[in-house]
């Protein structure tokens, strides 16, 4: 089976994070930019998505609005495919958080200040990468017994890498080293 994966298209988190002061987004509930309608829309008739069975998809809005506009097909909604949680993070900026006594030990001490790409710390309440594995790995197992030849997955980037992770059996390494950027298709296939 042939995984089409496909990162929503930019959100205002994203463009929130570009900015001075390290934005935490994770599960936090945002729409596409004007930005990421467009790179969406972009996306209806890529010859690389037609003819795709099903489409699957984040429970979130940015990747609810990027399904709608990259397909007609009405997407089957999972919430295993939603992004990592970054716990009471999400939605605060760095700044914020490092002024908080309780939280400063992850922007200052090497053992946790790896978070946003580990996995093995999490934010507090949060998920780790290994945590996303573990979520995301039922789900292609499911998956995988269907009879499906294309499926889209319209995800996020961490939940992304690490569907990848397991269909292409990557290194922790390997995962990290992968750029996921928004409504750029990744196939991979599902055996």
């Amino acid at each position: 089976m042939e995984l089409v994966f496909i990162r929503h298209g930019e959100s205002e988190a994203i463009r929130l994070a570009r900015q001075p002061g390290g934005f935490f987004c994770g599960r936090w509930d945002c729409g596409l930019s004007e930005e990421g309608r467009r790179q969406a829309e972009e996306l209806k008739g890529n010859p690389e998505i037609l003819g795709a069975e099903a489409v699957y998809c984040s429970p979130l809005k940015r990747a609810k609005e990027t399904a709608g506009l990259l397909s007609d097909q009405p997407a089957i909604i999972d919430e295993r495919l939603t992004e990592r949680s970054l716990g009471i993070f999400e939605g605060k900026w760095q700044s914020e958080l490092e002024e908080n006594e309780e939280y400063r030990k992850y922007f200052t001490d090497e053992r946790y200040a790896h978070l946003r790409a580990s996995f093995t710390v999490r934010a507090p309440g949060g998920e780790n990468l290994s945590d996303v594995v573990e979520r995301v790995t039922p789900f292609l197992e499911e998956l995988r017994k269907k009879d499906y030849r294309r499926v889209i997955i319209v995800s996020h980037a961490i939940a992304i890498k690490c569907m990848l992770k397991v269909v292409e059996n990557l290194s922790e390494e390997e995962v990290l080293r992968l750029k996921v950027r928004p409504c750029e298709p990744v196939r991979a296939e599902l055996k």
